[in-house]
């Protein structure tokens, strides 16, 4: 599916944010971070009720992938998208794992040292 429901390029966007999630800002569950992976959980039909928007995201998270990726993709707020994929972790719909700690502090200190040298 392409971006044109919720963008037209002359008038903006077509749908407000903040109808797409009801009004609610809040996402279901605290889980839900910026660099949290989701990964839809597969063998199964969604539940009826569920709305486009969440039909795509769990079209794209078929593979783990990063919320803020999700975001960027559908070129809607990351709230909003936190709150939506609340809904479908709440359903146990996708799994939301956040990504595993640094166990080499060397990286980050190769890093920090990179950056200072641009």
């Amino acid at each position: 599916m392409s971006d044109e429901r919720w963008l037209d390029e002359d008038a903006g966007p077509i749908v407000p944010a903040y109808l797409l999630t009801r009004g609610r800002t809040v996402p279901a569950t605290a889980a839900i971070d910026l660099i949290a992976v989701i990964t839809t959980v597969g063998g199964f039909a969604p539940p009826g009720g569920l709305g486009p928007e969440h039909h795509i995201i769990l079209q794209k998270c078929i593979r783990p992938t990063r919320l803020v990726d999700v975001a960027a993709e559908l070129g809607l707020p990351i709230g909003v998208v936190r709150v939506l994929v609340g809904d479908l972790h709440a359903q146990e719909l996708v799994k939301v794992e956040l990504p595993a700690p640094m166990s080499d502090p060397h990286i980050l200190l190769d890093v920090i040292s990179g950056l200072r040298a641009l």
